[in-house]
């Protein structure tokens, strides 16, 4: 199996919730997942192990079919494997809540609210102080640019800027991890690119801890502080990978990544990967 390893990691660089020390979220322990029976049975998912930590940006690379959406699904609490153990803050998962939220590539909005509404939804329904979840919704407006939008209906937003919705409604729950299925998938490049720092400078502020599914191979280097690539059906780890080009982003005067000759190695050698049969 290759090395591809990276270990200039400037972890002098990360200061606050990314220096702290490791603490363990997300375990699975020799997770498969089989559909169907008999000569309809298709295992997606094998002998599957794999440790998040908090404040790990994931990044989760695989060919079409290999498993990606349903390890997501998995650790959201949306299916459960047939064999192995998924665990969530040394807790068995068993099922969805607040402290996990997904964002997919379709954004799921409620067309009858306003941005603002959307994004207060959550934190309403959960009972938070209504000035608390003012002052957050401000905040996060202003993050993700949407403060002079708040009004809007959803109708009225380019699939970038719901895709921004989607997003901060997540961030308005303050969950522990937040997935991402494909959440740029659907976007135009330049949305794509812009989504892309808006993401990762979401994740440097909150400290937040982000697993990812995507199958763009630039865009997993461009954010994974590590990257997971999955084999073929049945889907397994073939290798774990670190990146530091999501730090050299903040590093930078234009905050995005230098295609070095490093970096074109690393990204054919896990192309290679990927298409190994």
């Amino acid at each position: 199996m290759m090395d591809l390893s990276i270990h200039n990691l400037s972890k002098e660089f990360w200061e606050g919730k990314h220096m702290d020390e490791k603490q363990q979220l997300i375990n699975l322990k020799n997770v498969s997942m089989i559909f169907g029976e008999g000569s309809q049975q298709t295992t997606a998912l094998e002998n599957i192990d794999l440790k998040v930590n908090k404040g790990e940006f994931i990044c989760v690379l695989g060919p079409s079919g290999c498993g990606k959406s349903t390890l997501l699904k998995i650790i959201a609490g949306y299916q459960f494997p047939t064999k192995g153990e998924a665990v969530f803050q040394d807790r068995p998962i068993e099922g969805p809540d607040w402290h996990k939220a997904v964002v997919f590539q379709s954004p799921t909005l409620y067309p009858w609210l306003t941005v603002e509404q959307n994004i207060t939804f959550g934190p309403r329904i959960r009972g938070v102080e209504r000035e608390v979840i003012q002052e957050k919704t401000e905040h996060i407006l202003e993050q993700i640019g949407l403060s002079q939008d708040a009004g809007k209906n959803i109708f009225e937003l380019s699939g970038g800027m719901k895709q921004r919705v989607a997003l901060a409604r997540v961030l308005a729950n303050e969950p522990e991890l937040i997935l991402m299925d494909e959440p740029l998938g659907a976007l135009d490049a330049l949305t794509r690119l812009n989504m892309q720092g808006l993401i990762r400078n979401v994740w440097k502020e909150n400290g937040n801890t982000v697993l990812m599914i995507t199958h763009d191979v630039d865009e997993a280097m461009a954010l994974g502080t590590r990257v997971i690539v999955m084999s073929k059906q049945p889907g397994r780890i073939l290798q774990e990978i670190e990146m530091d080009y999501t730090y050299s982003a903040f590093r930078s005067d234009t905050h995005r990544i230098e295609m070095d000759k490093n970096y074109l190695k690393t990204k054919d050698e896990i192309l290679d990967l990927i298409s190994l049969d």
